[in-house]
C-alpha cells in the first residue's frame, strides 16, 4: 500500500482514494481502511496535509469529517454503511456482509448501534468530550461539536446508551458462542466484527505496543465510567483482541 498523499494530489487521480484522519485512532477511519484491506480493494490513502486548508476537504467530499471514500468521479461515500457497500461492490471476495437475509439485517442493525448516530462511538464522544465541544475554545473540538450537535440532554444520556450497546453486543456474542460460532453474526467474519474491534478503542484502547498514543491522548480515550465499564464483558474484549490479531493491522497505523 502506498504512502499518504494530500487532497490536492488525490483529486487529480482516479480509482479509490480513502481520506483518513491521521494521528488519532478514529474508529470510523480505522474500520474503513480495514474493510478495504480485507476485501483486497486497492486504494490510495489520503490525508488533509497541514498546509492544505480544510475547505479543500469540504469542496471535494461535500462535508467536513473523516473518512471519505472517493471512487473515480462517483459521489462521495462518507457514512459507514455506504463505504461498506462500495467495498462490497468493488471486491471479489471475501464478503463482509452475510448472504442470509436475517443475518444481514442483524449485522446492519448491530453495526448501526456501534457506528451510527447515538451509537456507541457517537455517545463515547459525547460522554468524554461533550462539555469541551460545547465550550468552543479549541477549534478542533468546536468543529467536532458542530458535527455531533451535542446537547446537555444527549450528554446526560450518553453513558447509559454506551452501556446499553455494550450489553447488547455481549448478549449477542454469548448467543453466538453457545451455538459454537466465533463471530458476532452468522458463521463467518462480517463487518460488525471489525466495527466492534475498532470502536472498542474509544472504551478500552489497545495496549501501547499495539496502539501508540501519547499519555494524555490515551487518558482521554480510556473510559472510567463505572456504568460503561461494568457492561464491557471480558468476552467482548477477548473478541476485540482476536479480530485484531487475525484480521486487522497491528500495530495500528495512525
Amino acid at each position: 500500500m502506498s504512502d499518504f498523499i494530500g487532497i490536492s494530489e488525490a483529486r487529480a487521480r482516479k480509482g479509490l482514494r480513502l481520506v483518513l484522519l491521521r494521528g488519532l485512532p478514529s474508529p470510523w477511519s480505522q474500520a474503513a481502511k480495514g474493510i478495504f484491506e480485507l476485501e483486497r480493494v486497492p486504494f490510495q490513502k489520503v490525508q488533509l496535509l497541514p498546509e492544505e486548508p480544510r475547505e479543500l476537504l469540504r469542496e471535494w467530499t461535500g462535508q467536513d469529517s473523516f473518512p471519505a471514500a472517493m471512487y473515480d468521479d462517483e459521489r462521495p461515500r462518507t457514512g459507514w454503511a455506504e463505504i461498506l457497500l462500495l467495498a462490497e461492490r468493488l471486491a471479489e471476495k471475501p464478503s463482509l456482509i452475510p448472504a442470509e437475509p436475517a443475518d444481514r439485517a442483524l449485522m446492519f442493525g448491530l453495526s448501526h448501534e456501534i457506528c451510527g448516530e447515538l451509537g456507541l462511538g457517537w455517545c463515547r464522544r459525547l460522554a468524554s468530550l461533550g462539555a469541551a465541544m460545547r465550550a468552543g475554545g479549541n477549534p478542533a473540538l468546536a468543529a467536532m461539536g458542530q458535527k455531533y450537535g451535542s446537547s446537555r440532554a444527549e450528554e446526560e444520556r450518553a453513558s447509559a446508551r454506551c452501556a446499553e450497546v455494550l450489553r447488547l453486543l455481549s448478549q449477542q456474542l454469548e448467543r453466538q458462542q453457545r451455538a459454537g460460532r466465533r463471530h458476532l453474526v452468522g458463521e463467518a467474519l462480517s463487518a460488525v466484527d471489525l466495527y466492534w474491534a475498532t470502536m472498542c478503542n474509544l472504551v478500552a484502547p489497545l495496549p501501547p505496543e499495539q496502539l501508540a498514543l501519547p499519555d494524555a491522548m490515551r487518558f482521554a480515550f480510556e473510559c472510567r465510567d463505572p456504568e460503561v465499564l461494568a457492561a464491557l464483558s471480558p468476552a467482548l474484549l477477548a473478541h476485540r483482541d482476536r479480530i485484531y490479531a487475525e484480521h486487522l493491522r497491528l500495530p495500528v497505523e495512525l
